[in-house]
């Protein structure tokens, strides 16, 4: 299954904001009650990340746009409501593995600097979002303009970046439709323009979105809308097939077309970590352990993994899983020296919640620091005991020591600062309380090391 398990259409006219709109609310009570259903039918697909496609990010016509930094933030000052304001993660792993995909794929993308307050037609969706329970990471991407095929291959990026990362992608389609519905409209009156706004609900109600991509242009620019490029985005990332499409609903009280709607619904399936039909292998496992830890941190529930697994993956063996923050420090470091579930991938699980709640030298992982950190998982080979230490190796081999009482410490290979057999030893005793003088028993072992997709960072110290 794609890694796309969601995709909705969202108006965003200030006006439909309680705070803004006031009195006229009533005359739009059709489209606030269909944004409504649309963001909570999102939050119910459970996605990991919710990308919004907004057509007033700041533009640069030859590249996309994406706003970076840790932090998204807005407020509605310039419509009369600067109390209602905006501050949420944004999903900045997402963001650079997509603007990598971009740039393999000839889409050149501009991120827009850290600090630029968010655009209306980013908050007025993110206000419902919000009110229908999302607590999570964002990501917000703007329009180009460049042809029209490159904003589905861009699409196609947003769905390729949540695959490499194995994240659950729900977007959010912001737009509005004809601009020049009614005599006084804000763009003008057109007789004609109600004909665009028809054919695109049409469109959608029959599930035949190339009856959108054949829209005559002289009648897409006599409409003046600012959907279009939305939606090209949104079916890309798609693969280019609407599933379970619903139009909740439209209207144009103010002579702007509003219609809030769903492209895709995947809901009905399993979930990706959950679904029968998906299979991992051992290049996987960093992605399993992300998932693990933001099930558990953000709902309370320990994932199941799937049932087709291979490689590494279906295999018994001691795990630890490595969390690091994006700039190399330790987050979090817990394993099995030998196996205790049925297979790694549970091991996996097991390991890296563990890791990031109950690793004794840190806090526990906050859901709002989930996007700053990288995992890497460990694969350890059967220990064997060891006669002599010269056949140790801290390059190759990790340690493990063991007092006659039973205190053991372990420390993997390749370990930063660890170059000799003799300074391996030494951090191993101190990791087991194992006094220099004490006898200890020496096994060593050699590790597979998976980390996450193309994520530059070194391995977190056990």
């Amino acid at each position: 299954m794609s890694a796309v398990v969601f995709v909705g259409v969202s108006p965003h006219p200030p006006i439909i904001v309680p705070e803004i709109g006031g009195r006229h609310l009533k005359d739009v009570e059709a489209t606030v009650r269909g944004v409504q259903e649309m963001m909570r039918r999102l939050v119910a697909a459970r996605p990991d990340v919710v990308l919004i496609i907004s057509p007033h990010a700041p533009l640069d016509p030859r590249s996309f746009s994406a706003y970076s930094g840790p932090r998204l933030r807005g407020d509605f000052w310039e419509f009369g409501a600067p109390q209602v304001e905006f501050d949420v993660p944004n999903h900045v792993v997402l963001l650079s593995r997509l603007a990598a995909v971009a740039h393999e794929r000839g889409l050149p993308m501009w991120l827009v600097p850290a600090g630029r307050r968010l655009d209306h037609g980013t908050m007025v969706p993110l206000y419902y979002l919000l009110q229908a329970g999302w607590r999570s990471s964002v990501l917000v991407v703007g329009l180009s303009l460049r042809p029209f095929e490159d904003h589905i291959r861009f699409g196609e990026c947003l769905a390729e970046a949540a695959a490499q990362l194995g994240l659950r992608l729900a977007l959010c389609a912001s737009g509005d439709m004809s601009h020049r519905l009614k005599p006084g409209a804000p763009a003008g009156y057109h007789p004609e323009a109600h004909r665009y706004d028809e054919a695109i609900v049409e469109a959608i109600r029959a599930g035949d979105f190339e009856r959108i991509l054949r829209i005559d242009p002289d009648l897409r620019e006599e409409a003046g809308e600012d959907i279009y490029r939305s939606l090209l985005i949104a079916y890309g990332a798609l693969g280019r097939a609407l599933h379970r499409p619903e139009v909740f609903s439209y209207e144009g009280p103010f002579g702007v077309g509003y219609m809030a709607a769903v492209l895709a619904d995947y809901s009905d399936q399993a979930s990706e970590a959950e679904s029968p039909a998906e299979s991992i292998g051992e290049s996987d496992l960093p992605a399993l352990a992300r998932r693990a830890v933001h099930a558990y941190v953000t709902e309370g529930r320990i994932l199941d993994p799937p049932l087709l697994l291979h490689g590494g993956a279906a295999e018994r063996a001691g795990v630890f899983v490595s969390i690091k923050t994006r700039q190399g420090q330790l987050r979090g470091c817990i394993g099995t020296i030998e196996p205790t579930q049925e297979n790694v991938a549970r091991e996996v699980i097991h390991n890296a919640i563990a890791a990031a709640t109950r690793d004794p030298r840190f806090d526990p992982v906050r859901a709002d620091e989930l996007d700053e950190l990288v995992f890497s998982v460990d694969i350890l080979s059967p220990p064997e005991p060891v006669a002599d230490p010269h056949d140790l190796d801290p390059k190759r081999y990790g340690v493990i020591v063991e007092a006659e009482d039973g205190r053991r410490g372990l420390l993997l290979p390749d370990l930063p600062g660890i170059e000799t057999v003799e300074r391996q030893l030494h951090y191993a005793r101190a990791k087991a309380g194992v006094r220099p003088d004490e006898p200890i028993q020496i096994y060593r072992f050699t590790v597979r090391r998976i980390r996450e997709h193309e994520r530059a960072a070194t391995d977190a110290e056990a």
